[in-house]
């Protein structure tokens, strides 16, 4: 085998490492990016951080729903000609994580952020307009 056929055959299998690595933790390809949720008393929001170091604003795609957050994208390795790898821990591949949420929230008012490896999307909770009803109560069969 030639040089240059070896080369190749070592980067092609450093590669393939990459992404099967996260396969073993998750049943597939990619990874499922760690995330925080809290609620801001003062703002009145639930605040969800997505750890996602590595990638660039055009590499997330977030969608929000009155009681969902998800977010996708891919973090692509980048082997490249002349590296030969003696370790690798990051995670590569598509990658997706949904955070289901216990209350409404306003998603035309959802604010998002991204800066040093971290997406914080501010989901302002759905202003109801509390108020008092008397409920009338029925006997049996009385309609």
């Amino acid at each position: 085998m030639d040089r240059d056929k070896l080369h190749r055959e070592v980067l092609r299998t450093f590669d393939n490492a990459c992404i099967s690595r996260s396969a073993q933790y998750s049943g597939r390809a990619g990874f499922v990016p760690l995330a925080d949720v809290y609620f801001q008393e003062e703002s009145r929001q639930l605040v969800v951080r997505f750890e996602l170091p590595g990638l660039t604003r055009e590499d997330i795609q977030l969608d929000v729903e009155p009681r969902k957050v998800a977010v996708r994208g891919r973090r692509t390795f980048f082997g490249g000609d002349r590296r030969v790898y003696q370790q690798v821990e990051m995670d590569y591949g598509d990658f997706e994580r949904q955070i289901r949420l216990t209350v409404d929230i306003d998603v035309d008012a959802t604010q998002a952020t991204y800066e040093a490896g971290i997406l914080e999307v501010r989901l302002p909770l759905v202003a109801h307009d509390p108020h008092k009803q008397r409920i009338e109560i029925k006997i049996g069969g009385e309609s």
